[in-house]
């Protein structure tokens, strides 16, 4: 793969991670924004393996279909993350991947246990890029998670260790009152 490509390819990805932005479809009507539901050609688009041109590049054509299930409601990913699991091959690993980064602080896990399955023999040096690219951005998310999950036990350990002190101030102060009596 060119260079050109491939830096292409890491220009793209930013763009395409915000799943917000609005394309155009191939009728010339804009795709609806996150959370609106797809009109049934873009249903029909979206099941048709080829919504790019035969002669593009798979990992285009994977990030282009990346950019559509990402404006669609979470129930109507996650159906067709169960047809995708029913398939077998990197395609379909490669497909649930793309559904997984739709929402990548949720499914990290998902798709790191994605990544170990695929079979990286067969990909090509673009789809191996990709594939890096998504890795690296679920490790920062899961150590942020672990981070967080450690802060909140602290913070939970402060909390009790406060009110602990504050019911042995209060048990002293009872004690004291109860003595001057």
């Amino acid at each position: 793969m060119s260079n050109m490509k491939l830096a292409f390819l890491l220009m793209i990805i930013p763009a395409l991670s915000a799943c917000s932005a609005v394309s155009v479809a191939s009728d010339n009507t804009a795709l609806p924004t996150a959370g609106q539901p797809l009109p049934l050609s873009a249903h029909r688009e979206l099941n048709n393996d080829e919504l790019v041109s035969p002669s593009s590049d798979p990992v285009i054509a994977l990030l282009t279909k990346r950019q559509a299930w990402c404006l669609l409601p979470e129930a109507e990913r996650l159906q067709i993350d169960a047809v995708l699991r029913e398939q077998h091959g990197n395609a379909s690993i490669l497909q649930r991947l793309m559904l997984t980064s739709c929402a990548p602080a949720q499914y990290a896990e998902q798709s790191q246990t994605l990544i170990k399955s695929v079979d990286a023999a067969l990909l090509s040096e673009a789809e191996r890029s990709l594939l890096m690219l998504i890795d690296a951005g679920n490790r920062d998310i899961l150590h942020s998670q672990q981070e967080r999950d450690n802060i909140r036990s602290k913070l939970r350990e402060t909390i009790d260790g406060i009110s602990d002190i504050e019911t042995q101030i209060n048990g002293d102060a009872r004690t004291q009152s109860g003595a001057q009596q």
